[in-house]
C-alpha cells in the first residue's frame, strides 16, 4: 500500500476515534446530570417526607391540645370564671410537644358577608403598603361580589362567601392580600356586621385604629395571659362597629415548633352543638397544617420556646 493510502487510513482512524471520544464524553456528562438529578430528587423527597411527618405530628398534637383547651374553657365557664367575650390562651403538653392554643370567639373577627363598607375599608387599608384608593377598590369589589344573586352568578362568579378562601376569587385580591387579612376574617350564614374589640386579634385591633402593631400585640398578649383586665378601649380606637355579643363559635389555633419552624393547626367550632364524638362542641371546618405567619398575638414570637417546642 502506498504512503498516500496509509495517510488516508490514518486520518479515517483518527476521525473515528475523535467521534468515539466525543460520544463517550457526552455520555459521561449525561450520566453525571442524571445522577445529579436523582440525588437532588432524593434529597427533595427526603425533605418533603420530613415536612409531611412534621405536619402529621403537629396535626395530632394540635388536635389533642385544642380538645384540652376546650375542656378547660368548659370548666372555667361552669365555675363562673369566664365571661364569654375574650379570647383564651393556654399551653398543653401533648406527647413530646408543648402546644400553645388560642381560642378566639368569632365575635372578634370580621364577617366578609355582613361587614359594612367602612369596616371592610378599615380592614384593607390596614395592610402594609395599601393606599386608600386601592383599599376602596377592594371594598367595591367585595361588595359587588357578595351582592350578586345566585341566579345572576349561576353560583360560580359571586354571591355569599362560603369559605374565607373565596376572597381570592374577588377581582383585585391576590395571595398577598388574602394572607394579610386571613387572620382577621371569617364567613357565616348568620354573621354580625360589627365585632367586639375585647375578643379581637391584633390585626383587627390595628384595623380599628389607635395603635400600631406592637401596641396591638401587647394588648392581646396582656389580655390572653390575664395580666391586665382591660375595661376601657384604648384611646383612639374606632368603636363605630363595636357590638358586644357572646359567640358560641370559635376559631381554635394550635401552634407548635418542630425543627425551629412554627406550625399552625386551625380548626373552627360551634360550642352550641354536640359533635359526632359526643363532646359538647362541633368542629365544622378544619384547615391543613401550615407554617404560621403572624404569631405575635399567640405569644410565640415574643416567648419562643417557653410556650412551644419539641
Amino acid at each position: 500500500m502506498s504512503g498516500r493510502g496509509n495517510l488516508r487510513l490514518g486520518l479515517a482512524g483518527g476521525s473515528e476515534a475523535g467521534v468515539a471520544l466525543a460520544v463517550l464524553m457526552w455520555f459521561l456528562a449525561a450520566m453525571a446530570l442524571l445522577v445529579g438529578g436523582i440525588v437532588m430528587q432524593a434529597r427533595m423527597d427526603t425533605k418533603l417526607s420530613g415536612l409531611h411527618l412534621s405536619a402529621a405530628r403537629v396535626e395530632a398534637a394540635g388536635d389533642g391540645a385544642i380538645q384540652l383547651a376546650l375542656m378547660d374553657l368548659l370548666v372555667r365557664e361552669q365555675s363562673g370564671d369566664f365571661s364569654g367575650r375574650s379570647a383564651q390562651y393556654g399551653t398543653y403538653n401533648v406527647g413530646n410537644f408543648k402546644v400553645g392554643v388560642v381560642l378566639t370567639p368569632l365575635s372578634g373577627l370580621i364577617d366578609l358577608n355582613a361587614a359594612p363598607e367602612g369596616l371592610l375599608f378599615a380592614l384593607f387599608s390596614a395592610i402594609d403598603g395599601m393606599g386608600e384608593s386601592a383599599a376602596y377598590e377592594l371594598v367595591t369589589s367585595v361588595v359587588k361580589w357578595r351582592s350578586i344573586t345566585s341566579q345572576e352568578s349561576n353560583d360560580s362568579f359571586g354571591g355569599r362567601f362560603e369559605v374565607p378562601e373565596d376572597l381570592l376569587l374577588v377581582e383585585g385580591v391576590d395571595r398577598d392580600i388574602f394572607e394579610a387579612v386571613q387572620d382577621s376574617i371569617y364567613v357565616s350564614e348568620l354573621g354580625s356586621p360589627g365585632l367586639d374589640w375585647v375578643s379581637a386579634p391584633a390585626r383587627v385591633l390595628q384595623a380599628l385604629g389607635g395603635m400600631n402593631e406592637n401596641m396591638a400585640i401587647g394588648l392581646v398578649e396582656s389580655r390572653l395571659t390575664q395580666k391586665i383586665e382591660y375595661l376601657e378601649p384604648p384611646v383612639g380606637m374606632d368603636l363605630s362597629y363595636q357590638e358586644v355579643v357572646t359567640s358560641s363559635s370559635y376559631r381554635a389555633d394550635a401552634l407548635a415548633i418542630v425543627d425551629k419552624t412554627v406550625y399552625l393547626r386551625r380548626r373552627w367550632l360551634d360550642r352550641s352543638q354536640v359533635g359526632a364524638d359526643g363532646l359538647p362542641w362541633l368542629f365544622f371546618r378544619t384547615e391543613a397544617v401550615r407554617g404560621a405567619r403572624s404569631l405575635g398575638e399567640a405569644m410565640l414570637i415574643t416567648k419562643g420556646d417557653a410556650y412551644a417546642g419539641d
